[in-house]
């Protein structure tokens, strides 16, 4: 005959099973909350408010302590960057040791969406082809702790562009052009905008005349 349940358990054992179930208990309780500490700091918020607020929720949904941790007002609750704004139409006189400029082909009428996918295309490759040069391998270093300046001009039409590349070339200024696919917007192959690298000193003569673009 089989036996189902614990009333033939002796009582002596009902309580070590008992006993370690209480200590696993715990143990999860205190691996999960690593865990959700861990997934909440991974998206910015400071460990120490976690914490706070994990304690202070008891067992609640993880969406409802990001809520709570969204709007606690005792410290910011999640650590965001703080870049500074170029807003000045003298940007030449920002005191930085490098610069990024993009110039964007203003000819080609591109929306806001197209103009900022063109300056993203020209800021990253110049990225990368300032990270493969081991001569400006201290410049990039001090760029990115510097907040990584970065300015937006225009230049009329595809011409001028094609200038300003050339200057470059003669000037020795790390580069990057972006020709468009032509998948949407404008013709395929159009010039659209460009990145240059390097120190006031060096830019000034090739972009400093140009507008920022509005």
């Amino acid at each position: 005959m089989e036996v189902t349940g614990t009333d033939n358990v002796p009582e002596n054992v009902k309580i070590k099973i008992q006993t370690a179930e209480n200590k696993i208990q715990p143990q999860q309780q205190s691996a999960e909350k690593e865990k959700l500490v861990l997934e909440l700091t991974d998206m910015g918020f400071s460990k120490s408010l976690v914490l706070q607020v994990i304690d202070n929720a008891g067992d609640v949904p993880k969406h409802l302590i990001i809520e709570q941790l969204l709007t606690t007002s005792s410290e910011p609750s999640v650590d965001i960057p703080v870049v500074d704004d170029d807003g000045d139409e003298l940007w030449e006189d920002v005191t930085v040791s490098n610069k990024m400029v993009i110039v964007i082909n203003s000819s080609l009428n591109m929306s806001i969406g197209k103009t900022a996918s063109q300056a993203a295309h020209a800021a990253i490759g110049l990225y990368k082809v300032i990270k493969e040069r081991a001569d400006l391998y201290y410049d990039l270093i001090t760029w990115n702790k510097q907040g990584s300046r970065k300015i937006i001009l225009e230049v009329k039409n595809t011409n001028e562009l094609i200038k300003l590349c050339s200057e470059g070339k003669i000037q020795k200024i790390p580069f990057f052009c972006v020709h468009d696919a032509g998948l949407t917007e404008v013709k395929p192959n159009s010039f659209t905008a460009l990145a240059f690298f390097g120190s006031e000193q060096e830019l000034k003569p090739v972009t400093g005349k140009l507008r920022l673009l509005k």
